[in-house]
């Protein structure tokens, strides 16, 4: 599990680096959601919301993503994905939240088909 250095983090979140380090150890959060890019169709980013619980499962052992935010609970999740989306339409004129973000963090290259901000 990889953390974007300037992720974005819910004021409800009381300790996010004692969060982020459970995270790492394998531990959950009963209200924690994760703000994740991964690589959607066409290998183009895609934004994510997932409960840290879904990072227990084996399958994340092999394989790392890459979290951009830490909410507190569900709607606390989907107001930051419309915050981040609000912020990348005014930055780029775009509505591409998922590779504003990418671009931003450095986290994959974008192909040349794809707009760059």
């Amino acid at each position: 599990m990889e953390f974007y250095k300037k992720m974005y983090i819910s004021p409800k979140i009381r300790d996010p680096r004692r969060i982020r380090q459970d995270l790492q150890r394998g531990k959950g959060h009963l209200t924690v959601y994760l703000l994740v890019l991964t690589e959607g169709p066409e290998g183009r980013p895609q934004l994510e919301i997932m409960h840290c619980a879904n990072f227990l499962q084996p399958y994340y052992k092999d394989h790392s993503v890459y979290v951009v935010g830490m909410a507190s609970g569900k709607a606390d999740a989907i107001q930051m994905v419309n915050m981040i989306t609000q912020e990348a339409f005014d930055r780029t004129g775009q509505w591409e939240a998922a590779l504003y973000l990418a671009e931003r963090t450095g986290w994959a290259p974008v192909s040349e088909e794809l707009p760059v901000y």
